[in-house]
This record gives structure tokens, C-alpha cells and sequence, in this order.
């Protein structure tokens, strides 16, 4: 049913809170599970988008034959780690946004929205 998130609680995604530990709160646990499953099973190659490991094959490589994979050595390895990189930024930023989140500031208009309001104060 579209707009459910759950339709055995009645869940709708419009009632799931904005802030990311009230939605974390929000989903219902079989949610979560079913969410944890489909990434073991991505993971260890058994998922819908991927295989189990060939023997032959390098450590991980688990996707399917229409991904991109790099013969140079030199792409391979810009590629390898334009990819760590971008993975790091991306965690600085949501440990940043948690942060701010605890903090009691929002952590995508941080001066108090779109109105202007001054940030909330925290001490």
C-alpha cells in the first residue's frame, strides 16, 4: 500500500518524525530487522543483487557482471580510494549531524530554520 511504512500498526511515512533518533524510535522492530536481513544477505552474496564469492574472484567481489570493474591498476586504485574517502566524509557528516541533533540544534538550518529564528540555546 503506498504511504505505508507498516500497514499492520497503521504506520504511515508521513508520521515518522523528521530528527533522526525520534525516526530511529519511530520504525517498528520488525522494520528494522527486515532491514538488517536484507543487508546480511547483501553482504554475504546470497542478496538479489549479488553472488557468492568465486573462488577465483578477489575478496568481495560479490556484484553482479554489470558493474564496472577497473583492469588498470592505477584507475583501480583512484577509484578504491576516491571511494574510502568519499565513505569517511560521509560519516564525518552524519556523526556531525547527530551532534547537532543531541545538541538540541537542528542540524539542517542550525540559525533556526527557514524563518530566521535564532538557534535555540544549549547551556
Amino acid at each position: 500500500v503506498p504511504g505505508y511504512l507498516s500497514t499492520s500498526q497503521n504506520l504511515k511515512f508521513e508520521d515518522v518524525p523528521a530528527g533522526c533518533f525520534a525516526s530511529l524510535e519511530a520504525v517498528p522492530t520488525a522494520g528494522w530487522l527486515q532491514i538488517m536481513i536484507l543487508t546480511c544477505m547483501q553482504e554475504a552474496g546470497t542478496g538479489f543483487a549479488s553472488k557468492p564469492q568465486d573462488p577465483d574472484g578477489e575478496a568481495g567481489d560479490i556484484a553482479l557482471d554489470s558493474w564496472v570493474r577497473y583492469d588498470d591498476p592505477e584507475v583501480k586504485t583512484f577509484k578504491l580510494n576516491a571511494e574510502r574517502q568519499n565513505g569517511r566524509a560521509a560519516m564525518m557528516g552524519i556523526t556531525g549531524c547527530l551532534v547537532h541533533e543531541l545538541l538540541g540544534v537542528d542540524a539542517l538550518y542550525p540559525t533556526g530554520g527557514l524563518g530566521g529564528a535564532a538557534p535555540p540555546t544549549i547551556f
